[in-house]
């Protein structure tokens, strides 16, 4: 659903997936008290989260011995992040509201969005 935003707050809240020190800096000002802007900033803080505990699993996998050929996931898994992060800020960016799955779930309360 596409909302009419301004396009400071569209690009603020696109910026905040691959940058999350954005979506930090708006859930840390009155900016927060847009909807929309605290949706994608606890949305990319969430997705954020989510990746770093995907990458230290991945650390972990990769260091068990017999497992260590399967390094090549690591920069695999940062690149998909990334790709992702630009996805993400793209739909953000024109103005849409939508849901990432398990990361919305987690961060819905956190919203105001309900489940």
């Amino acid at each position: 659903m596409a909302q009419s935003m301004g396009s400071e707050n569209r690009l603020l809240a696109a910026l905040g997936y691959p940058i999350w020190v954005v979506a930090l800096i708006v859930l840390l000002t009155d900016l927060k008290q847009n909807p929309f802007m605290r949706l994608h900033a606890v949305q990319a803080l969430g997705y954020t989260i989510a990746w770093v505990v995907v990458a230290i699993g991945l650390g972990i996998l990769t260091s068990l011995p017999g497992l260590w050929t399967l390094g090549f996931l690591v920069p695999l898994g940062y690149l998909a992040w990334f790709v992702l992060a630009l996805f993400y800020a793209y739909r953000a960016y024109q103005g849409e509201t939508f849901r990432i799955p398990v990361v919305s779930d987690v961060t819905a309360r956190y919203t105001g969005s309900g489940s």
